[in-house]
């Protein structure tokens, strides 16, 4: 009986994760003011930092352009929200 209802709260479970992962939407964020050297598109540690303090360690960082006639390249953040 005690291992149904593991089973049942575990299906539970996975279903509540798959409806909020359905559900999840990206959002994003640019910090001009975050001082960052980019490599392409690879944020160097002032970037992550700064992602990681605002929206959390599963957030992402990389490099943006604002333009694209504009050689300047700003740390960008993405995160589930």
């Amino acid at each position: 009986m005690a291992n149904s209802k593991f089973s049942v709260a575990i299906l539970c479970y996975a279903i509540l994760l798959l409806s909020v992962g359905i559900d999840a939407k990206e959002c994003n964020e640019g910090l001009p003011w975050v001082e960052t050297d980019c490599f392409g598109e690879e944020a160097t540690t002032p970037c992550w930092a700064e992602c990681y303090k605002r929206h959390g360690t599963n957030a992402k960082a990389y490099c943006r352009s604002v333009a694209p006639v504009l050689p300047t390249q700003v740390c960008w953040c993405s995160w589930t929200c």
